[in-house]
């Protein structure tokens, strides 16, 4: 069983990262070398040519198969307006949405992990005449994350967000502040828990 798992695992792989490469091409999103992919990912690219770039040996699920703590999830990576998504090099994405009306870019060697949500906007005005007229004065703000960041499943991650290097975020947590470099934070808000030594 666990042999016919890897090979299937292998083949979807090969194959998945062949056409999200295609993909990307269309979409107008770069990506270096030694990409690679298991699961189709679902690009949108409203922002135009190279709002989403991709460093060297970025790693991404995007099916149950790859990653089953978030069943059947999918990668979803979305530009809208202005927004640019950049994830720098040897980043693991397992079944995440990032969603960028302003910018979200991930530090090298950063691991997130399955159903991560990054939001840099609130998609909506907080006061209801802008709601009415046309949802006018969305507030936004740019998500930074450095390296070597270990981000837990189930995380939200919102806007003005910034992630400081070799951090890690408990699974299931809601991140509204930001978080120094070396430490652990965790909870719904999350909350300092304890230095990195």
């Amino acid at each position: 069983m666990i042999i016919l798992y890897k090979l299937n695992r292998v083949i979807v792989s090969f194959v998945t990262t062949i056409i999200n490469k295609l993909l990307m091409c269309i979409s107008g999103v770069v990506y270096g070398k030694g990409f690679r992919s298991c699961g189709l990912i679902h690009f949108r690219n409203y922002s135009g040519k190279c709002s989403i770039v991709m460093g060297k040996y970025v790693n991404i699920n995007s099916c149950g198969m790859a990653n089953p703590v978030y069943g059947n999830g999918k990668t979803y990576l979305i530009t809208t307006d202005n927004g640019k998504v950049i994830i720098g090099d040897n980043v693991g994405l397992s079944n995440c949405v990032l969603f960028s009306f302003n910018r979200i870019e991930i530090g090298p060697e950063t691991t997130m992990g399955a159903g991560t949500k990054i939001y840099d906007s609130d998609f909506h005005s907080t006061n209801p005449d802008d709601r009415i007229n046309g949802n006018i004065n969305i507030p936004s703000a740019p998500v930074l994350i450095g390296k070597r960041v270990f981000i837990g499943s189930g995380v939200t991650i919102l806007k003005g967000v910034k992630i400081g290097d070799e951090s890690v975020v408990g699974a299931g947590s809601v991140i509204t502040h930001s978080i120094p470099s070396r430490e652990v934070w965790a909870g719904n808000p999350a909350r300092f828990i304890r230095k990195i030594e």
